[in-house]
């Protein structure tokens, strides 16, 4: 065997000994779906998340509670994007197992609304723990935690009492959430 066949053999060599110790992808990776739809509604609580698909059906998905969330639209708005900035119109690119059917990562293509202005809001039911309608704030307890707001207008207070079961429209208006309407359930 000459020389020139002999550095042959050892590059062949070499190179199936790289391939032998190259890491196999994770397993989930290999099973990653993709699907799109607009943001219904979003329940972080319970980690579930209601899509509208492009055809109009609404489906309710499981999210990994480590789910990545990438903005493609209005990046500066999000300079720090977490599931909690995630809500309707939204219309999302999104990556779930296909065994679990749980979302793994979504991918905000069109926000839908004007993040400065406060958006459209977020709808949650929740039970009134305390109030008091002169500073216009409002403790609620939703999806196990208790959480105080304020409220505006103050004014929708004055017909609501601890223990009423509300629906309440969050909004975000600058670096804090706002209730800007409060309805008894």
């Amino acid at each position: 065997m000459n020389s020139k066949h002999q550095a042959g053999l050892g590059l062949l060599v070499a190179a199936a000994v790289a391939t032998a110790f190259v890491a196999p992808a994770p397993a989930h990776a290999q099973n990653l779906l993709q699907e799109r739809g607009n943001i219904v509604s979003a329940n972080w609580g319970s980690m579930e998340v209601e899509l509208k698909d492009p055809r109009g059906r609404v489906k309710t998905w499981k999210v990994r509670r480590d789910a990545e969330v990438i903005f493609n639209d209005k990046k500066s708005d999000f300079p720090n994007p977490k599931l909690s900035d995630l809500r309707a119109p939204m219309y999302v690119h999104f990556s779930f197992e296909a065994d679990s059917q749980e979302i793994t990562r979504f991918e905000v293509a069109e926000v839908g609304f004007e993040p400065s202005r406060g958006g459209p809001g977020t709808s949650q039911e929740a039970t009134v723990t305390n109030l008091d309608a002169n500073i216009g704030h409002v403790e609620v307890s939703m999806n196990g935690a208790t959480k105080t707001f304020e409220v505006s207008p103050k004014d929708q207070l004055k017909k609501f009492k601890i223990g009423d079961k509300v629906t309440i429209l969050i909004e975000k208006q600058g670096p804090k959430e706002v209730v800007t309407k409060i309805e008894r359930r």
